[in-house]
């Protein structure tokens, strides 16, 4: 067997490192994102009930976990008494810590991930699905979101923010914007084309928009074969593989390369620093990038959970993290500032239109996908 690429990014910062075992001859490697910080919250003396009681919640690390803090965390433990244990990561490791309890006294008592991570941590029996009746804010969740979270006929999670995923350019390299996907491949932009690997939330979603165009699916062999054809049109052309958020940040600040497929989120981030950066929503549909937060089977704290769920669901607290990380939010009840309404497009509407990974064909078919991907671009 031929050995696979190897993929040493630095510590995600935020959603989308899929956890994958690969072969490398007669070896197994878990490429995860190691390693985990503790932040107890601050005095959660508050007002009313569960004084003296803890929970334990997971946020991906960097910028974004710092606003869930102020956000969702801060406000909570004030009104409930309740104190929070934030743990900061990456959904796979916090994904390797469920599977190493087994179902058994959860390391977290509510956990976030996105789509990859849920369905291998639903296929081992880690999550308990939800009791949507003791959700005071279920009915203003968004619909399409929930049934992303919707598996076997059960609902495991609450969406918590939702992005899109779409051309990331420079705006100071590349005049005319680019309009759909297929324009990544114009030769203009040989040599300045950054691709993320499938292994990477970033780079399987832009692989599944190129199966989608013309009505492709992912469990259908043939459209997949015809993807990885229209890939190898960049080979010679990409100047970098990002394998995480700040290295999409790095690679393009540094001129490395002038467009990714990436989030709508994390370029109006980047252009509200007054970076010279760009996004397109492709005409031919986004790729939906959903997070959402579950309740670990072996959770002790099941009832303080719920009620932590159900301040995370709310349109008052997901407004000011929404408007925040620029992606829209679970509950369809927000009123958006004109800012953000201008610039995010969001809602059901836009839902339905995007493509979203079929991760129940890509989860077991991601080692060989990957391998594939390694061969065009060795």
């Amino acid at each position: 067997m031929r050995s696979v690429l190897s993929y040493r990014p630095r510590r995600p910062r935020g959603r989308g490192y899929l956890p994958v075992v690969v072969s490398a001859g007669t070896a197994t490697v878990l490429a995860v994102a190691t390693g985990c910080s503790v932040d107890t919250g601050g005095d959660s003396g508050g007002s009313s009930g569960g004084k003296g009681e803890q929970i334990t919640v997971t946020a991906f690390a960097g910028e974004w976990g710092e606003l869930f803090k102020k956000s969702f965390v801060k406000p909570f433990e004030k009104d409930t008494g309740i104190k929070v244990n934030v743990v900061y990561g990456a959904d796979s490791g916090f994904l390797t810590k469920l599977r190493a309890a087994g179902g058994k006294d959860a390391p977290f008592d509510v956990v976030a991930l996105t789509p990859g991570s849920l369905h291998q941590a639903v296929g081992g029996d880690l999550l308990q699905p939800l009791k949507t009746a003791d959700l005071s804010h279920w009915k203003q969740l968004d619909p399409v979101l929930t049934k992303q979270s919707t598996i076997g006929g059960s609902a495991y999670g609450v969406p918590l923010t939702t992005g899109s995923n779409g051309l990331l350019y420079r705006t100071d390299k590349i005049k005319q914007a680019p309009q759909g996907w297929t324009d990544i491949f114009d030769k203009k932009y040989c040599g300045h084309v950054a691709l993320p690997p499938l292994t990477y939330n970033a780079g399987l979603e832009f692989f599944s928009a190129l199966v989608s165009q013309g009505g492709g699916k992912l469990s259908n062999p043939a459209d997949v074969d015809k993807a990885f054809d229209k890939l190898a049109e960049l080979k010679g052309c990409v100047s970098a593989y990002p394998a995480d958020a700040g290295s999409v940040s790095t690679v393009l600040q540094n001129g490395d390369a002038w467009i990714v497929p990436f989030w709508d989120g994390r370029a109006f981030a980047m252009e509200k620093e007054g970076q010279p950066i760009g996004f397109t929503y492709p005409a031919s549909g986004a790729v939906g990038a959903l997070t959402s937060y579950y309740v670990p089977k072996g959770s002790q704290h099941s009832e303080a959970a719920y009620k932590f769920l159900d301040y995370l669901s709310s349109a008052q607290h997901q407004k000011p993290f929404a408007e925040g990380t620029f992606y829209g939010g679970g509950n369809d009840s927000i009123d958006y500032s004109p800012a953000f309404k201008d610039k995010v497009k969001y809602g059901e509407a836009v839902y339905k239109k995007f493509t979203w990974v079929d991760y129940k064909t890509a989860t077991p078919q991601l080692n060989e996908w990957q391998q594939r991907w390694n061969q065009i671009f060795k």
